[in-house]
This record gives C-alpha cells, sequence and structure tokens, in this order.
C-alpha cells in the first residue's frame, strides 16, 4: 500500500497478553512501516508491566510528534495513547487509528473516563476486536468510524505427532481412562473457572479430568475450592507453562473449554486461547458470553453454551463423554475454518482497506 503508517503501541510481544500479541502480528504484517514500540516481558509481573507501559505512554508523546512527520496514517495500539493520537491529529493534520479491545474503555476509574471524554472521541477510525466491544464503544459517542476486526491468531501450535504418553507426563496423571477438558490463560474472575469446578466438573463422572494452565489473582481461590471439595484427584493446576508445554496440551486433551461468566466492570474482548485450541483441532465448548461469539463462531469452530447455564454444560459434556467421535464440528473442519477466519493474512488486508479508505 502507498500509504505510509506509523504503528505507537504501550503493549507489544510474542508470548505475552492478547493485546501485545495482537500489536506484534499487526506490526510483523506491515514489515516496512515505522513503529514506535514498548515491548513486554513474558515473565515480568502484572504490577511491573502496568508500570512500565503507562510510564511508555507518558513519555512517547515527543518521540511520537517527531516520527509522525513522515507518515500518512497513524494507529495507535489502544485508548490509553489516546493524548498521543490526539496531540498528532491536532498538529500534524493526519488520520489517527486506535484498536480497541474492551477493558481500555469499560474501566471505571471516573479519571480515566474524563480522559477518554476529552481525548478519545475525534479519532478517524474505530477498529473494535469483536461485535461486543463495538457495542460498548458506541455509548461513548465517538466522531470516526467503527469497524470491527479481530486479531489475527498466527498457527504455531498445531503439532499433531504430539502424544497422550505426553499429556500424561505434562499432567502427572495416569490419564489412560480420562477424558481430560483444559482452559489456558490468565486466572481471573469472569474465565469462570471456580464456577465450572463447582457447578459442572461435580456433575460429571470421574472419568472427567480438568486441566488449568495459568496463572493469576485467582490462583489461590481455585485451589482453595478444589481443596474443600476434595477434587484433588480430578482437577491439575499447572500454573505458568512453556510454549513447548501448551503445544502438548492444545495438541492431546480431548477438549477445550472457555467457561467464562459475566463479572461487572470486567469484560473478554475476545478469546485467543480457544481459537488457539480450534487450530489444534480440539473440540472447543465456550461461553455465548461478551467478545468470546467473535472467536467462536456456533457449529464452525466449536460449540456456543449459555453463561453460567449449568444443566447445559453438564448435558452437553456428558454427551461428549459419551460420544466423542460423532461431536460436530470435527476438529479438522474446525481448524480449516479458524485458519481461514483468524490467519494474519486475512487480518491484515482487513487493516490494509481501512487504510487505504482513509484520505491525508
Amino acid at each position: 500500500m502507498n500509504n505510509r503508517i506509523l504503528f505507537i503501541s504501550r503493549a507489544y510481544g510474542q508470548r505475552a497478553g492478547g493485546m501485545e500479541r495482537l500489536s506484534y502480528g499487526l506490526l510483523a504484517s506491515f514489515p516496512d512501516a515505522l513503529k514506535i514500540v514498548h515491548e513486554t516481558k513474558p515473565h515480568q509481573s502484572l504490577r511491573k508491566t502496568r508500570i512500565s507501559s503507562l510510564l511508555f505512554a507518558l513519555t512517547v508523546l515527543p518521540k511520537a510528534i517527531t516520527a509522525s512527520r513522515h507518515a500518512d496514517i497513524v494507529h495507535i495500539g489502544d485508548p490509553v495513547l489516546s493524548f498521543v493520537g490526539w496531540c498528532i491529529q491536532k498538529i500534524r493534520h493526519i488520520p489517527v487509528v486506535v484498536t480497541v479491545h474492551g477493558l481500555d474503555i469499560t474501566y471505571t476509574n471516573p479519571v480515566y473516563q474524563l480522559y477518554l471524554r476529552l481525548f478519545f472521541r475525534s479519532f478517524d477510525t474505530y477498529i473494535t476486536i469483536s461485535d461486543y466491544v463495538q457495542t460498548l464503544l458506541t455509548t461513548h459517542r465517538v466522531s470516526g468510524t467503527i469497524t470491527v476486526i479481530p486479531p489475527g491468531v498466527p498457527d504455531e501450535l498445531f503439532e499433531p505427532t504430539k502424544t497422550r504418553n505426553e499429556l500424561g507426563k505434562l499432567l502427572y496423571r495416569n490419564i489412560g481412562s480420562k477424558v481430560v477438558f483444559a482452559t489456558t490463560g490468565r486466572l481471573v474472575a469472569r474465565k469462570g473457572h471456580a464456577w465450572f469446578i463447582k457447578e459442572v466438573l461435580t456433575h460429571l463422572p470421574r472419568t472427567a479430568l480438568y486441566a488449568i494452565a495459568g496463572n493469576g489473582p485467582e490462583q489461590d481461590r481455585i485451589a482453595a475450592l478444589v481443596r474443600s471439595l476434595k477434587l484433588e484427584d480430578r482437577v491439575v493446576l499447572l500454573g505458568r507453562i512453556s510454549h513447548e508445554e501448551n503445544k502438548i496440551l492444545l495438541n492431546t486433551v480431548d477438549a477445550f473449554i472457555q467457561p467464562n461468566i459475566k463479572i461487572l466492570g470486567d469484560t473478554e474482548g475476545f478469546g485467543i486461547a480457544p481459537v488457539e485450541a480450534a487450530l489444534c483441532a480440539r473440540p472447543v465448548f465456550a461461553s455465548n458470553v461478551d467478545g468470546i461469539p467473535t472467536a467462536i463462531a456456533h457449529m464452525n469452530n466449536g460449540v456456543l453454551l449459555p453463561s453460567k447455564e449449568a444443566t447445559a454444560w453438564v448435558r452437553t459434556l456428558q454427551t461428549f463423554m459419551d460420544h466423542p467421535l460423532s461431536h460436530k464440528p470435527s476438529g479438522m473442519s474446525a481448524r480449516a475454518y479458524t485458519l481461514e477466519k483468524f490467519s494474519w493474512s486475512t487480518i491484515a488486508q482487513e487493516y490494509i482497506d481501512v487504510f487505504q479508505g482513509l484520505k491525508k
């Protein structure tokens, strides 16, 4: 494309959270673009990550103003950088595009909401990562156009040569007769781990084993719940796992689950983890809540179930355990659908279409 793009992101990294990975994949799709990024260290604490990214947002303006002299369009990675985008817009008079993830506009702090009212509403284009985030954005009365473009998800985990023997070693269990369900990602309340353990797992046959990979603020609560229900033999808390261990998990478990629940003030903007599982040809069962329906299309790359409706979850998973080979959609058809919909080549072209639609 002819337009020169300047990308500014305070959250960038290949092995970090969803916002970081989106920025990483997006910039990799535009190798010739200008960029100013703050790279997130994958094993850094959340507190340090937030502090360092905030310092970047507070100090990047002079560098951004200078770099924007050589750009036709500026893309800022999230609304926290709104002041930077606003200044560039006022000084350089070039289009500014912002990607909106969800939590970056629902954070209820009154000072932050005032900040958004002052600097966030006048950009040329707003790209939301899901239909749900688009509905959240409409309450902010922005003046620019709104386009939904989901994150791209790289096909880097699919490795069908991984074996159940490797899974057993990872879980430190004999899983010969087990049906293994797994969830990956940050352990926060909206992910629904505790709800699933208490309301669903306890009503499934004892052959059901639940593996949870990741860490976060809910980790101690989940561990305490497992102990109180005496489910140590049915729930495996893996903590943070490596990229290679994630490959083993996502290529060998019987099914992936994403049992999100609605939490006031917290939201799931999209849902990369179930998409990664679908790319690994795993059956996916996910809550039909927040931005997950943009990631998982019912009966195309997974099954959507009502959030917090235990009866529906128990019935569906029981049926799957009884007749796993009859599950629809099949693993490889779900993988093909997901590859087509969320490949970075597809997503990058959608961004190109947006950029080309903007005039200097």
